[in-house]
């Protein structure tokens, strides 16, 4: 799982009225959209996409606003013998009831297998390697959309999160 910003046009002042510092990231110094992708690093292939939230919000943030966090249990299987993980850096600490980090070894015991927790980061970051490209074209495709986007719109349509343009 990750998070990533897509960079938008700036929104001009009327449509989104005094709400488009919303849109601003001020780490990246953009405007953007924030979107939650999910993919299957066996098939490279997007497993969940939560798109649309303002650039200004964190991938946490985003994560429990998403139909996805809502109803986890529903997505990944967890009982007694059997649990579904999601693989995820560390910007979604605090979730580990169905995303696995990396295992940082400040925190790792003396008696613990050290072999078997390098074993674990080094699959770990392969995989979130493959993520990253994959969010990489999906990006690629949004600014082909983005370019169609922008010089068919004379400007943003008059909406804020979870309202819908005006016809």
């Amino acid at each position: 799982i990750d998070g990533t910003l897509v960079e938008v046009p700036r929104p001009r002042s009327n449509s989104l009225s005094n709400r488009h510092q919303m849109w601003y990231n001020g780490r990246k110094s953009m405007y953007a959209v924030n979107n939650v992708t999910l993919l299957s690093w066996i098939m490279m292939a997007f497993f969940y996409v939560d798109p649309g939230y303002p650039g200004s919000f964190h991938d946490i943030n985003c994560l429990r606003r998403s139909e996805l966090y809502q109803n986890w249990r529903d997505h990944f299987h967890h009982d007694d013998d059997y649990f579904e993980y999601v693989l995820g850096d560390p910007g979604y600490a605090g979730e580990e009831m169905f995303i696995m980090h990396r295992i940082r070894l400040r925190v790792a015991q003396p008696d613990d297998n050290m072999e078997a927790i390098d074993a674990f980061n080094a699959v770990h970051a392969g995989l979130r390697v493959k993520v990253e490209w994959g969010i990489g074209s999906m990006k690629r495709k949004w600014r082909k959309l983005m370019k169609k986007f922008t010089k068919s719109r004379p400007m943003w349509p008059a909406a804020t999160i979870g309202a819908r343009p005006k016809a």
